[in-house]
């Protein structure tokens, strides 16, 4: 009885310890994102900070962006994007495949106004819906979400994947948002 007790714990321990270190998601087509999204912006990220919720129990990241184009919605020239996570008063809290934009970073951002902190906006679907943006030595601009630590479950299934996020052309993104808008 000792030792089913004793692997029995093991195992939860195990368990435990391996879905720590991830964040399943439901992948989001980009189609899925822009109907999700208030808004679509290819921003700058000018500064960030975090800080604790009113109940003293969570930490968010606060990033200032400057938007440079808007894909969708009526998005003003500063947006303030509220992410989960971050580091205050000496204390950190890091969920998996979450990233904060570093100022001077550039981005396309799929958001939606948040209900409890107005003025303040998600990314949609966690962080699928944030794409950086980088520029090839030709001056192709080619922008991913994929991001480390993420997993994938697929609608109906049970099966955990690694998420590798979309990767295309700043072009190729736009093109699918404006299709979609139509």
């Amino acid at each position: 009885m000792k030792r089913l007790l004793f692997v029995f714990v093991f195992a939860l321990v195990v368990l435990v310890i391996t879905q720590a270190h991830a964040t399943t998601i439901r992948p989001m087509t980009i189609e899925q994102m822009t109907q999700a999204a208030s808004n679509v912006v290819e921003a700058r990220a000018l500064n960030s900070w975090s800080a604790w919720n009113a109940q003293h129990t969570l930490i968010y990241t606060y990033t200032r962006v400057q938007v440079v184009n808007t894909l969708k919605g009526s998005a003003e020239s500063y947006m303030l994007l509220k992410q989960i996570g971050g580091s205050a008063e000496g204390y950190s809290q890091h969920v998996s495949g979450v990233r904060y934009l570093a100022a001077g970073e550039d981005a396309v951002l799929f958001l939606y106004q948040n209900k409890s902190e107005p003025g303040t906006h998600v990314v949609v679907g966690l962080m699928q819906g944030q794409f950086r943006a980088s520029r090839t030595k030709s001056g192709q601009v080619l922008v991913s979400n994929g991001v480390p630590g993420a997993e994938a479950v697929q609608y109906g299934s049970r099966q955990v994947t690694v998420y590798q996020g979309s990767a295309m052309t700043l072009k190729e993104l736009e093109t699918r948002v404006r299709r979609t808008l139509q």
